[in-house]
C-alpha cells in the first residue's frame, strides 16, 4: 500500500512567523500529492499570548493547555480554528490543493472514557488524499463541549483509522536544518527513541507516543519529507532493553 505521512505541526514550528510560508513553498515545489501527506496541529503559541493578555496562565500537559473555565475553552477553540485557517490560507496562496478540517467536523474525532481518542468517521478523508488534496486537521474534539486534544493522539487515532487504505507513517519535524538526527557520519538512518531529545525535536514526548503506538516514525524536515527521491530522515525505533543489548556492540 501507499505510505501516508501524518505530520505533526508542533508549537515550535507554528510559532515561527516564517514557517507557514516555507511550508507552503515546499509543497508548491513538490509534485502534487507526492508523497501523500496529512497535517495535524493544535493551538500553537498564539493562544498562550491571548490567555495571558486576559490574566490566564494555564500550564500545558502533553502539549495541551489545562484550561479551567468556559471562557478559556472558547479562547482555545477560537485559536485552534484560526490556526487551521492560517495554515490552509498559506498553502492556498501557493496554489497547493488543501482543505481545513476541524476535529469536530463530521464527528471525525471522538473520545471515550476507556478507549481514549478515536477517529470514528475518517473514511471520507481517503478520497481527498487520493485526489492529491492535503487535509489539515486540528486537534478539537466535542465531549459535550469542544476541547483541544494532543495532536500526537490525533495522529495515532487517524493512523489507526486509515490503516486499511494506507501505510501510515508519523512524522516529527526536526528543529535543526538537518533532515534527521545527527550521527558521526551525518544523519542517522535509524535511532532508538531514547536518542530523541529536545535538542533535535521540540516535543520528544510526541515521538515516544508514536513509537509506543507501534507507528513507523520519521524525524525529518520539510525538505527531507518532500525530497525528490522520496522522504528521508531518521527512522525512530523502540529502545532495546538494557538486558537485551549485545555487550560486544558497546
Amino acid at each position: 500500500m501507499q505510505s501516508l505521512y501524518l505530520v505533526h505541526l508542533d508549537r515550535h514550528h507554528l510559532g515561527d512567523k516564517l514557517f507557514l510560508k516555507s511550508l507552503a513553498q515546499h509543497f508548491a515545489k513538490a509534485p502534487a500529492g507526492e508523497p501523500p501527506v496529512l497535517l495535524v496541529h493544535g493551538s500553537g503559541e498564539k493562544v498562550e499570548r491571548t490567555l495571558e493578555s486576559k490574566g490566564y496562565f494555564p500550564e500545558r500537559t502533553d502539549g495541551v493547555l489545562q484550561v479551567e473555565t468556559a471562557d478559556q475553552r472558547r479562547l482555545v477553540e477560537r485559536a485552534v480554528r484560526e490556526t487551521n485557517q492560517e495554515i490552509v490560507a498559506a498553502l492556498t496562496d501557493e496554489v497547493v490543493s488543501t482543505v481545513g478540517i476541524q476535529g469536530v467536523d463530521r464527528t471525525l474525532l471522538r473520545r471515550g472514557a476507556e478507549e481514549g481518542l478515536r477517529a470514528e468517521n475518517a473514511s471520507w478523508l481517503v478520497p481527498l488524499i487520493k485526489q492529491r488534496v492535503i487535509p489539515v486537521v486540528s486537534g478539537l474534539v466535542d465531549d459535550g463541549e469542544v476541547e483541544e486534544v494532543w495532536p500526537a493522539d490525533v495522529i495515532v487515532a487517524l493512523a489507526t483509522a486509515l490503516a486499511e487504505d494506507f501505510d501510515p507513517v508519523a512524522c516529527t519535524l526536526s528543529t535543526a536544518e538537518r533532515a534527521g538526527l545527527p550521527g558521526p557520519e551525518g544523519v542517522r538512518s535509524t535511532a532508538p527513541v531514547d536518542a530523541v531529545d529536545d535538542e533535535q525535536v521540540s516535543e520528544p514526548s510526541a515521538v515516544r507516543r508514536f513509537v509506543e503506538a507501534g507507528l513507523p516514525t520519521l524525524v525529518t524536515t520539510l525538505g527531507g519529507l518532500l525530497a525528490e527521491e522520496g522522504p528521508t530522515g531518521t527512522q525512530i525505533t523502540p529502545s532495546v532493553p538494557s538486558e537485551s543489548r549485545d555487550p560486544s556492540a558497546a
